[in-house]
């Protein structure tokens, strides 16, 4: 259940925009690949629609230019994604949302007090091992995904080297990436904390 309040956000780790090159710079290769046929001149009794294995794949009434269209909204779809990532807390329920995805996970579920902040690449068995279905560019990944030490995770990272591990009680462990991970932490245990009870 959420709560009555207003939900409580927590800033998710910038990471550098430049990732955006691994979207980009296959859109600029296939513009480049597509370019020449561009220019040449319809054949006469050109099928409307064609579809090839080789660029620009698809044509309509012999022109191109809707396999230019199509790769740009995908890229600019996809661009929109990378920057599409909430982490908030609702009462008891911690709501993620990244690019195609979102986690919502009550707090009663979460293992709390092994719950901590790590460097993914000195704490192996918390690693990315493959994607089970995720979006993902060096240095971003979104998602979900095995993990080297075992079981499955659910990942927000945009920073390797600072993402606050919450293990999940019959469900995928939370990697989260935050400009702040002790403050959501924090804000988690009071959650989980019996009203009336110190902590």
């Amino acid at each position: 259940m959420s709560g009555g309040s207003d939900p409580r956000r927590f800033a998710v780790s910038d990471g550098s925009p430049l990732r955006l090159l691994w979207i980009i710079a296959p859109l600029l290769l296939f513009v480049g690949l597509t370019f020449y046929p561009l220019r040449q001149p319809v054949e006469a009794g050109a099928m409307p629609f064609a579809v090839t294995l080789t660029p620009p794949y698809f044509t309509l009434h012999g022109s191109a230019a809707w396999s230019l269209a199509i790769a740009v909204l995908l890229t600019v779809l996809l661009c929109w994604l990378f920057f599409r990532r909430r982490v908030e807390l609702d009462g008891n329920v911690l709501s993620v949302h990244s690019t195609f995805y979102r986690k919502r996970t009550p707090v009663e579920q979460m293992d709390l007090p092994n719950a901590a902040v790590v460097d993914l690449k000195q704490e192996k068995r918390h690693g990315l091992r493959h994607k089970i279905n995720a979006y993902s560019m060096p240095g971003f990944h979104s998602g979900h995904y095995r993990l080297h030490g075992g079981g499955k995770g659910f990942a927000l990272v945009t920073d390797v080297h600072r993402v606050l591990v919450i293990p999940v009680r019959d469900g995928p462990t939370l990697l989260l990436s935050l400009a702040e991970p002790q403050s959501l932490l924090d804000a988690l245990r009071r959650a989980a904390t019996p009203r009336g009870r110190p902590r």
